[in-house]
C-alpha cells in the first residue's frame, strides 16, 4: 500500500490519523496504531487523548510480543517433551508441539492478566 499524502489543516490530518489509529487498535494492530499515534503526538502533542492512547497501544503491543514469545517457548517445550518421550512419528510430535503451544498461550494470557491486575 503506497503512502498517502494528507491534505487539510493540522487538526483535520490529526483527526484522520486518530480515527485510523482507533480502527487499527480495534483490529488488534497495535504496532500500526502506535506508529500513527506517534505521528500525531510528534506534530500536535495535546491532540485529544493521543498520548494516553499511544501509551496503551505500546503496552498492548508489548503484551502481544510477550504472548508470542511465551507461546513459542511452550511449542518448543512440547517438541522437546515429544522427542524425549520418543514420539513414534511426525503426527505425534506435531501433537506435542500443538499442546505445548496452547499451554504456552494459556500461561502467557494468565501472566498478562495478572500483570494488568496490579
Amino acid at each position: 500500500m503506497p503512502k498517502e499524502t494528507l491534505t487539510g489543516s493540522l487538526d483535520e490530518q490529526c483527526d484522520f490519523l486518530y480515527t485510523m489509529a482507533i480502527e487499527k487498535m480495534q483490529q488488534g494492530n497495535f504496532t500500526g496504531a502506535a506508529h500513527v499515534l506517534s505521528e500525531i503526538v510528534k506534530h500536535q502533542p495535546d491532540f485529544r487523548d493521543a498520548q494516553a492512547l499511544l501509551a496503551e497501544a505500546k503496552q498492548r503491543k508489548a503484551e502481544q510480543r510477550w504472548l508470542l514469545i511465551i507461546s513459542l517457548i511452550g511449542l518448543t517445550g512440547g517438541v522437546y517433551i515429544g522427542s524425549i518421550r520418543g514420539a513414534a512419528n511426525d503426527f505425534w510430535l506435531l501433537l506435542y508441539a500443538g499442546i505445548g503451544l496452547l499451554v504456552g498461550y494459556a500461561v502467557g494470557n494468565l501472566l498478562n492478566s495478572l500483570r494488568r491486575g496490579r
